[in-house]
């Protein structure tokens, strides 16, 4: 079987023009969901700013989430996303956002695109395991806990001032 990366270089734009024909029922669809499972999700969005309230950021997330997945699938790497996860989960909590928020949201989606996206059973099954990549990215983005590791020694050595 051949890797991810792989694939995605050979397939990674065909995929990406499938889930683009379908972008807006796709994205609706996880706009409903965000909108019906979390309602009291950012409440503290200042609703004077038509930019930043609970509506338009449960219709933007989605749409964020499949240009960023396009741009993966089109450039043939993951990393696109690994980034965008890693920038965004320091902002994103300040709201409420909980990791367990940022999986749902993955799995929405790509439950979604199985259903109205036109995909081979080859694509199905690649869409699967990208779906499982990008659910490894979110936990490693979010994962708080630091991990067991001394800190480095310091890079200068240790020295005592004198005074004269």
């Amino acid at each position: 079987m051949q890797s991810l990366e792989t694939w995605l270089g050979a397939h990674g734009h065909t995929l990406a023009q499938a889930l683009d024909t379908q972008r807006d029922i796709i994205c609706d669809q996880v706009t409903r969901k965000l909108a019906t499972t979390y309602p009291d999700l950012c409440p503290n969005l200042p609703s004077e700013d038509p930019e930043l309230s609970q509506q338009i950021m449960f219709q933007q997330t989605p749409q964020r989430f499949h240009t960023m997945l396009l741009a993966a699938l089109r450039f043939g790497t993951l990393a696109i996303i690994e980034r965008e996860y890693r920038w965004l989960w320091g902002i994103v909590q300040r709201f409420g956002v909980e990791r367990p928020h940022l999986l749902q949201q993955v799995r929405w989606y790509f439950e979604a695109a199985r259903t109205c996206a036109p995909l081979s059973l080859e694509d199905r099954a690649w869409l699967t395991v990208i779906e499982s990549a990008i659910e490894q990215i979110v936990l490693a983005a979010t994962n708080v806990t630091p991990p067991n590791i001394p800190p480095p020694p310091p890079s200068y050595p240790r020295s005592i001032a004198q005074s004269a």
